[in-house]
């Protein structure tokens, strides 16, 4: 007899749920109550079909969705995803098809995986991010080697660190203690009352009702819990210097990572060019090797690019890096001294530009860029991302987001956590910091195989218009 899953125990129950989340106790990894914890809500659901205006409504901002071998109408859809997206839901992918799949071992988790990414990414996920794949049903200790061979399957498809289980407390619990997942989505049932504190979601009541169709309730514990479709939106305005001098103007959709546009000037800055920082959209700050600052005034950037004759602003500007934070704030960084000076003109003159205000020392870096007001990100020539956050009194916190790998010539950000990095190799590649004001780097999402582009980016000097990037 084939293990029943909980969905075929809840229609077997009519409508009552299998618990209550509210009566359960928090033992095993996490002792906490899930109600005093800051989490989002969501629901998930398999043939219904709620309006994505009324689970928004009803208070979820997520919704834990289906692919599988089913060829009715329990599969999520393109349609259907780009509805939710439009509400503002954020969706999380989950594959299930038979309740106990998960005992056919290996070869099961291959085929399962290839369908799961191919019909996930139709549906517009991207193809980085993780997917859950159900077991379903009381799995004992005894079953759990195929299951374990099972999501090493998947992971032999879309890789371990994109593999997510869907699970009992002590499946979740096994598969992360074994190293077979880095996503776990544990339901109450089976649980014993238990919470794995490792597990990013949790499915905590069956048999509500949203919108009159049935739906099971979910809290997500992280801040990143594998959620795909709001995301960011906007336009990247990128300003750059080739090196015979031209001035480039690139745009990029944030959302998708396309460029959309690049116009070059027809005629050069007529010095060679050593930090630049973007104002706004038609304002740009520059310095040259011999220490003077200048500013561009951008004409039309529409279908040509056009500048009038740098304006020399003021010498002595001797930085190796420059950044603008979309809030008066220009910051420079010079033999390791991190200056901030208060720009308080659009079209800024020497008298408008502050004498500038010593930050600290030790600020070796290689790249600098402004994610937000008085927010700082760059790299070290070690490859590490470090972010920095300031106060109105120059007093400033260190995060460390990554020790290594992050090795970049230029390193720009339009705002909201969106990050671009140009490689020696002349590609330019994206990132999304879902919170790019924590201290971790745990929740930046990078896209390997969908850069913006893989090469053409020789600009010798890149900036990036802040506060364009918005997250709806």
């Amino acid at each position: 007899m084939a293990p029943l899953s909980r969905r075929t125990l809840l229609r077997a129950a009519g409508t009552a749920a299998l618990g209550s989340a509210a009566g359960l106790t928090f033992a095993g990894r996490a002792s906490a109550d899930v109600s005093a914890a800051a989490v989002r809500v969501g629901v998930d659901y398999s043939f219904g079909r709620p309006r994505p205006s009324a689970i928004v409504a009803a208070g979820y901002s997520f919704v834990c969705r289906y692919v599988s071998w089913s060829t009715g109408s329990k599969n999520l859809t393109r349609s259907e995803a780009d509805a939710l997206r439009a509400a503002g839901l954020e969706i999380v992918t989950n594959w299930e098809y038979a309740a106990n799949e998960a005992l056919n071992g290996y070869s099961e988790g291959v085929r399962n995986a290839t369908e799961a990414q191919r019909q996930a990414v139709a549906c517009g996920m991207p193809s980085s991010r993780p997917i859950y794949f159900s077991v379903d049903f009381d799995a004992s200790a005894g079953q759990q080697s195929a299951i374990n061979a099972y999501f090493d399957g998947i992971a032999s498809v879309i890789g371990r660190t994109r593999t997510g289980a869907y699970g009992s407390y002590y499946v979740i619990d096994r598969l992360f203690d074994a190293g077979k997942i880095n996503w776990g989505w544990q339901t109450y049932a089976w649980s014993g009352g238990n919470w794995d504190s490792r597990a990013q979601l949790r499915q905590v009541q069956n048999g509500i009702t949203v919108d009159g169709e049935a739906c099971d309730r979910d809290e997500a514990h992280a801040t990143d819990f594998g959620q795909w479709g709001r995301g960011v939106q906007g336009t990247a305005n990128v300003y750059g210097v080739l090196p015979d001098g031209k001035l480039t103007f690139s745009t990029i959709d944030a959302a998708t990572g396309n460029r959309t546009k690049t116009l070059i000037s027809s005629t050069t800055v007529g010095f060679t060019p050593k930090a630049m920082a973007t104002l706004n959209f038609n304002t740009i700050l520059m310095t040259d090797t011999a220490g003077n600052l200048y500013r561009i005034d951008v004409i039309t950037n529409n279908t040509s690019l056009g500048y009038n004759p740098p304006v020399l602003i003021a010498t002595g500007w001797t930085h190796e890096l420059l950044t603008y934070d979309g809030n008066s704030h220009l910051f420079g960084i010079r033999n390791g001294d991190l200056r901030r000076y208060t720009v308080s003109a659009t079209k800024p003159t020497d008298a408008t530009i502050g004498a500038g205000q010593l930050i600290g020392n030790g600020f070796f870096l290689n790249t600098l860029a402004a994610t937000a007001s008085n927010w700082l990100i760059g790299t070290t020539p070690a490859g590490a991302l470090l972010s920095y956050k300031l106060d109105s009194a120059g007093t400033w916190e260190r995060h460390s987001l990554a020790t290594d790998h992050w090795y970049f010539d230029a390193f720009l950000s339009p705002g909201n956590g969106v990050y671009y990095g140009r490689t020696t190799g002349d590609g330019l590649y994206r990132y999304l910091d879902n919170n790019p004001y924590d201290d971790t780097g745990s929740d930046i999402q990078s896209f390997p195989n969908d850069p913006v582009d893989t090469t053409g980016w020789t600009q010798t000097l890149l900036s990036a218009q802040p506060g364009t990037i918005t997250k709806g």
